[in-house]
């Protein structure tokens, strides 16, 4: 999988491609599905600027999910399971974690240095604890 450079974004359809290799979900459908719920409440988790500039390296059907935040999803920045709740909203609770870990992982392998930084670094409360897999 290729790392984006800065000003660089993936297309829809590989960005659902590595979600779904990541995440070993079954279909394309899961894959998007995971996506636009997680980064639905990552984009309510982060700076503005950071918001920005996750968005502008994401697809250009999912910039909207990051860039649309939620502020009453503000505290899923401290509480993992805060954050996994928000998520099963769109996905359901079962799928809730590893559909969170498929996407998160997938941002740690195609974005540039800088801003896994600033996610990891906004995001340091659930980062860790909703990146690695139960028993791993």
């Amino acid at each position: 999988m290729t790392r984006l450079e800065n000003g660089q974004a993936l297309s829809l359809a590989a960005f659902v491609a590595a979600v779904q290799d990541v995440g070993e979900l079954p279909t394309p459908e899961e894959a998007t599905r995971a996506a636009t719920s997680a980064l639905g409440v990552v984009g309510g988790c982060l700076s503005w600027s950071t918001a920005e500039n996750l968005a502008g390296h994401l697809p250009k059907p999912l910039r909207q999910l990051v860039r649309d935040r939620a502020f009453d999803s503000s505290m899923c920045r401290f509480v993992p399971q805060a954050f996994l709740q928000r998520v099963a909203d769109g996905v359901g609770a079962s799928r809730a974690a590893p559909d969170t870990r498929a996407v998160l992982r997938t941002l740690d392998l195609i974005l540039p240095e800088i801003l896994r930084e600033q996610l990891h670094a906004e995001l340091i409360s659930v980062w860790a604890p909703l990146t690695i897999a139960p028993g791993g």
